[in-house]
């Protein structure tokens, strides 16, 4: 994977992680870091997990802190390895009345990290660490994390009357890799309008897959959702 947007198909996914070992930060990081913020009110630090490699399904990451993840940006040279954060993506599909299925997209905040007033899949968000002595994660550990995206980033909840997972996405220039899971929810389009009362998203919208590749094409996407649309489309429309 070398380049913003990569996608590779997968069934399912495991996740090992690395023993965690202790972080002693360099006053250049701390003192980068210290800029940020006081540029940035809502940054603050916190533990991520960074994806290390990908074998036939199976991740192996390790713990690490945002900070870093941040740091990096505008200092690369100050974190060595480079950090990639491991993510989840939601592909999230809801039919009409008519069974015709819609795809949820969200315009991202000028607040967030990176890509603000884009458009994305979503929710999507950092995988939060286990505690010290949990080594692995399982599928539904990755499942459970987006259901909490959705209810905490849109609002949306409820039964989700399927889920999978679709393959791995990277994005060098937000620095993560994200598994991305599709989710299918019982409830239909018109019963599910998307809060935007968290800064994340300023928009929302349900767009009809046989609608989501012009979407993509008239609007600013990020590059891993570029990607996705024509496979997400091809997956719902065939």
């Amino acid at each position: 994977m070398t380049r913003a947007g990569t996608f590779k198909p997968m069934s399912g996914v495991r996740i090992t992680l690395a023993p965690p070992t202790p972080i002693h930060d360099s006053h250049e990081i701390e003192s980068c870091w210290d800029q940020l913020c006081a540029e940035r009110p809502r940054l603050f630090d916190g533990p991520i997990l960074s994806f290390l490699s990908e074998e036939s399904g199976l991740i192996r990451a390790k713990h690490d802190t945002y900070k870093h993840l941040v740091v990096q940006t505008e200092r690369p040279e100050l974190i060595e390895p480079p950090v990639m954060q491991l993510s989840v993506t939601g592909v999230l599909i809801a039919h009409d009345n008519e069974g015709k299925p819609h795809v949820l997209l969200g315009r991202r905040s000028d607040d967030t990290r990176i890509y603000g007033s884009l458009w994305e899949l979503g929710p999507s968000g950092g995988l939060d660490p286990p505690a010290h002595d949990v080594t692995s994660l399982d599928e539904i550990s990755v499942i459970r994390q987006l259901q909490i995206e959705c209810q905490d980033e849109l609002g949306i909840k409820g039964v989700f009357t399927s889920h999978g997972i679709l393959g791995l996405i990277d994005d060098h220039l937000a620095m993560s890799t994200d598994i991305v899971v599709r989710l299918d929810l019982q409830r239909k389009v018109d019963e599910l309008i998307a809060s935007t009362s968290n800064w994340e998203y300023i928009e929302t919208l349900w767009v009809p897959a046989d609608r989501l590749v012009d979407f993509g094409e008239q609007n600013q996407t990020i590059p891993p959702t570029g990607t996705l649309i024509p496979i997400v489309a091809n997956m719902l429309t065939d």
